[in-house]
């Protein structure tokens, strides 16, 4: 295998664990319950049609010969849009971390305040050392990392299939929920494209920095497509797995589960410790399982955030990380008390709708098509028409749902304003290169 081949299998499973994330084991297979086969279908639609978007970035990065910040700052000279996106990055980490440390630590420091600090601190702690460390070997340590994780899902739902015997009124249950044939609804529509934009991963800079370390030995489509597809693999496994982890309960915590939406995800991963009791081996594996898919999307969206302080501020690898860490500590004291970093959740799932749109610029801008003697394609065209209109709509919707809320989660579009309107006009106050 030369280095080429070498590289490819590392960017496939580097895009896989990044895609991957702990939405993929506990929430897909709620989607998939809800909304039956017709959802899947949706779904997986919607799935291409940001994978495509994806696949674009990363061509057009690549193909421009500049590093991605570089791109943005010099090219585009909207440097505001790539600091926009470190700053989501850092929102992101500062209550992410926490909720997959506490996956491992949960049974012992609990999931209160206290905890959520303690778990955060510890996984901060691990993703310094990791990125510092590591230097040149980071993208290998993570596609490593991810290839371990594939290998203990799969691992994982074949051993629930074989342990757990559950009730024929069960397996009906879950059978006909999954392979129900549901009328096509608004509501089905949005949860499909929503669980499609967080299955690739869009919003974080991910795919333009993956362009910055391709060249054209490197095929972009088979990279991406068939991480992409590894990840739909792991997450149709993850129902298998969900499926056979309420099977000692009862068919109605089935239906709980798949009705009653994002708090009955979280709480029957509270419930699994009491639920497979008797199956401690099932229940270790099936927490690695959750752990890694959290951690290997960590490290690829941290190092987004590394590239580009380093980058905007001129420090070294080192000082960028440092500096990544400590606003993500600093901000994630006060986010460590639940209702606060669910309100930052909240912001969060706004505020990545529109860095979506920044992270698609480069697709779109005339600068960069000049650069490239090029011009949109029909096939171009229509992705990025349907993708733009959708992050658009549901940002906006997401804005005014939370906006409606009283009380702390009032600051989540408050907080999402913020930082998207920063991506939009905040390039007069930072200092531009001169245009190329």
């Amino acid at each position: 295998m030369d280095e080429t081949q070498k590289w490819t299998l590392y960017l496939i499973f580097l895009v896989a664990g990044f895609a991957t994330g702990i939405g993929s084991i506990g929430l897909f297979p709620q989607f998939w319950l809800h909304y039956g086969l017709m959802g899947l279908l949706v779904h997986l639609g919607f799935l291409v049609v940001f994978t495509l978007v994806a696949i674009f970035e990363t061509e057009r990065v690549m193909k421009s010969g500049y590093y991605f910040i570089e791109l943005y700052r010099k090219v585009l000279r909207r440097p505001a849009m790539i600091l926009a996106i470190a700053v989501t990055i850092i929102t992101f980490l500062s209550y992410y971390t926490a909720n997959v440390m506490l996956i491992l630590l949960g049974p012992y420091v609990g999931t209160g305040t206290v905890g959520r600090l303690i778990a955060k601190i510890i996984m901060l702690a691990l993703i310094f050392v990791i990125i510092t460390r590591a230097k040149e070997k980071t993208f290998a340590i993570m596609s490593i990392g991810s290839l371990f994780f594939i290998g203990v899902t799969i691992l994982t739902a074949i051993l629930f299939k074989v342990k757990i015997p559950p009730t024929a009124a069960f397996l009906a249950t879950a059978k006909h929920m999954v392979y129900s044939w549901q009328p096509l609804s608004l509501s089905m529509v949005r949860a499909a494209a929503e669980r499609a934009l967080y299955s690739v991963g869009l919003g974080f800079g991910f795919y333009i920095m993956l362009g910055s370390f391709m060249n054209e030995r490197f095929n972009a489509k088979t990279i991406i497509g068939t991480g992409i597809l590894i990840q739909v693999i792991v997450s149709l496994l993850a129902t298998l797995t969900v499926v056979y982890a309420i099977a000692p309960s009862s068919p109605e915590r089935l239906l709980l589960y798949a009705y009653g939406g994002e708090e009955q995800a979280i709480k029957l991963v509270g419930e699994l410790p009491d639920l497979l009791s008797g199956y401690s081996y099932l229940l270790i594996l099936i927490a690695l399982s959750m752990f890694f898919a959290g951690l290997t999307s960590i490290l690829p969206t941290a190092e987004v955030g590394v590239q580009v302080i380093s980058s905007m501020l001129r420090v070294s690898r080192t000082t960028a990380a440092t500096y990544l860490i400590a606003a993500s500590l600093i901000l994630g004291i006060p986010d460590s008390v639940p209702s606060i970093a669910d309100m930052i959740l909240r912001a969060v799932s706004i505020t990545i709708f529109f860095t979506a749109i920044f992270e698609l610029y480069p697709v779109v801008s005339s600068r960069v098509l000049k650069l490239l003697n090029s011009k949109l394609s029909t096939l171009e065209l229509g992705v990025v028409v349907i993708a733009t209109t959708f992050f658009v709509i549901e940002g906006l919707h997401s804005m005014y749902s939370a906006a409606k809320h009283s009380h702390l989660y009032i600051l989540s579009p408050v907080v999402a304003l913020i930082i998207i309107l920063f991506g939009l006009v905040g390039d007069k106050m930072l200092v531009t290169e001169a245009p190329q």
